[in-house]
């Protein structure tokens, strides 16, 4: 989705009012219990729960074919060149499989509980290519690519310590309630509630009042409709029918376990990512795309306090969590206060607000004194293993952060490295006429990288009709053969309207 939807006033309130009340009070939405409340035990998810399975085991993919209830449907020939394009693309399965492996379970078991079609479990592979770090042109982010307002009015917490979007179980369990209200708006009809998904039930509406004016048809195939959206639809489809039946167009759909592979848990209290990596005994990087809606190496001081860890080691965190000093679960950093500082820059030094930093050291004043220790949130260690607020892989370029010198200013800054400043802005979470120092460090990249990428933005684009790669090369400023690299694509391959590309601007 990427414009502001304008929700019905009622249906938002009944079905968004207790998801957003969970947020600001750190209930787990998994749970429904306070997630302020500790339990040594963890909280397990209890697993798939289909009905009319065909031969479960251990792969989810006879779940999701019982499931499907609307693809089907659809005849062939309107969604043929989407099912040609798919059809024996390897490299593109072998990366988005590999991707949807981590969270794809996690996705059907909720649209089990709710009763949904499976088609919409396959959604993320359009949206973001199961990526929860993806980061749109239009800023919608995460799985579900909810652009900020929409994931507002849906309760999704975004703020400096946490971005709800990012996060796989809110992120999930929002799409799902906005997935409804759609769903009921267009009395049912799955075709519809998709495209209003992707172009916003305004647009769809107005469309079907266009075509009742003319004594036309308000199906979806007979709406007037920009051409992502006209794309949108068809493309989903294409996708299951292909992963539904892989044998007859030439791919290898790999196995992916019917269970969640993660448990949730809780703590009572801010934990360091990082020092949970290690009482886990799992790497940091792991952690983090298990947890990527914390954008600062820490639990937030309001919650959630939950954590999703590997499920075989869950019992082996919750020992060693049990013996650590509970002062050692937020070990962050320390800062001696020198001459000459200020609450103020010390503050914007390390990417943290004057409140958050006055409330963590509990200070009467912003009065310091030479030699006093101030905490600093998050592992300094770990923000310089991994670049934290975009999801940085292995490979991550240098220059992912930029220290701030004298004289610098945000727009020189962002002019410097060839980024727009409101993604500058976005990406260290500034607001418009923040205040820079010097010393100061600025995030000047974001989405997810890759060692191909070398640190760069990524963006979801969405060929439109009359593109060329040569067209969209020129416009992102990037090169046709890492076009082809980054999409798993060979030259003689044609491009689609609807059809998703990842760019990285800037490499």
């Amino acid at each position: 989705m990427r414009r502001t939807i304008l929700l019905v006033a009622s249906l938002l309130l009944i079905l968004t009012g207790c998801a957003q009340q969970s947020q600001l009070s750190g209930t787990d939405t998994a749970t429904g219990k306070n997630a302020g409340t500790h339990k040594r035990k963890p909280i397990l998810f209890s697993g798939l729960r289909s009905q009319h399975h065909k031969s479960r085991g251990d792969d989810i993919w006879p779940i999701i074919e019982d499931g499907l209830t609307f693809a089907h449907e659809v005849p062939d020939h309107r969604v043929e060149r989407y099912i040609n394009w798919y059809s024996g693309n390897e490299s593109y399965f072998n990366r988005t499989l590999a991707r949807a492996d981590k969270y794809m379970p996690y996705v059907v078991e909720k649209l089990q509980e709710n009763d949904m079609p499976m088609e919409l479990a396959l959604l993320p592979f359009i949206e973001s290519a199961y990526n929860p770090f993806a980061y749109s042109h239009s800023h919608a982010s995460g799985l579900w690519q909810f652009i900020p307002d929409t994931g507002r009015e849906m309760g999704l917490k975004q703020d400096w310590w946490y971005e709800g979007r990012r996060d796989i179980i809110d992120s999930t369990d929002a799409a799902i309630r906005y997935l409804k209200i759609l769903n009921t708006m267009f009395d049912g009809d799955w075709l519809l509630t998709l495209a209003a998904y992707n172009g916003g039930p305004g647009t769809i509406s107005r469309a079907m009042e266009a075509n009742r004016a003319r004594g036309k048809p308000t199906d979806f195939w007979s709406l007037s409709l920009r051409e992502e959206t006209r794309a949108y639809v068809p493309q989903l489809i294409a996708l299951s029918k292909v992963l539904s039946d892989p044998e007859a167009h030439d791919i290898d759909r790999r196995s992916i376990p019917a269970k969640p592979g993660f448990t949730v848990i809780e703590v009572k209290d801010q934990i360091d990512l990082s020092q949970a990596a290690k009482l886990a005994n799992i790497s940091a990087e792991e952690i983090y795309h298990l947890n990527p809606g914390f954008s600062r190496w820490v639990t937030p001081p309001e919650g959630p306090y939950r954590l999703l860890l590997p499920s075989q080691r869950v019992d082996g965190f919750l020992d060693r969590l049990a013996a650590a000093p509970r002062n050692s679960w937020r070990p962050g950093g320390e800062y001696v206060v020198k001459s000459g500082d200020t609450l103020g820059r010390i503050a914007a030094n390390h990417q943290i607000s004057l409140h958050d930093l006055t409330q963590l050291n509990q200070l009467k004043s912003t009065h310091l004194q030479v030699g006093q220790v101030l905490r600093i949130p998050g592992s300094s260690a770990a923000v310089s293993e991994l670049a934290l607020n975009v999801g940085a892989n292995k490979g991550t370029g240098d220059n992912a952060l930029y220290r701030v010198k004298a004289g610098d200013s945000l727009w020189s800054i962002a002019r410097n490295h060839n980024i727009k400043l409101d993604q500058l802005l976005a990406w260290s979470n500034l607001k418009q006429g923040a205040v820079i120092a010097p010393g100061q460090q600025l995030r000047v990249q974001g989405g997810t990288l890759n060692a191909s990428a070398k640190g760069n933005a990524q963006v979801n684009y969405q060929v439109k009709r009359g593109d060329s790669l040569y067209d969209i090369a020129r416009r992102f400023k990037v090169e046709i053969k890492d076009i082809l690299a980054w999409n798993g694509m060979e030259m003689r391959q044609m491009i689609q309207p609807g059809q998703s590309l990842t760019l990285y601007p800037g490499h």
